[in-house]
């Protein structure tokens, strides 16, 4: 299963988020589960249970730093395709189908 976490913290005072989101990014490294980050959220791969107990993890993490914090889950479950790796894969796909790497 594929999850994107994006988590937004509201009400900081700061224009700049990264320090609060530095604490999410250092949760999700420290995880195990592969995972590759965006400019607008990141996208974890694992099991339905660990990416839930994360997603909370990293919501209560920046609860901690603020007082309101707004998080969404996107999530990619296939069937079809179990197992590991498709965030690697999805994208090689596309690459195929456009003729080139793309930016990552």
């Amino acid at each position: 299963m594929l999850a994107e976490l994006e988590i937004v913290p509201i009400g900081t005072g700061s224009p700049s988020l990264s320090a609060i989101l530095a604490q999410v990014a250092k949760l999700i490294d420290q995880s195990g589960l592969d995972y590759r980050v965006g400019p607008m959220g990141t996208t974890v791969e694992g099991e339905w249970d660990r990416i839930m107990v994360l997603a909370k993890q990293c919501h209560q993490a920046v609860l901690q730093s603020t007082n309101r914090v707004m998080t969404t889950v996107r999530i990619d479950d296939r069937k079809d395709k179990p197992g590991a790796g498709r965030i690697v894969q999805k994208v090689q796909s596309l690459e195929a189908k456009v003729g080139k790497p793309l930016r990552k």
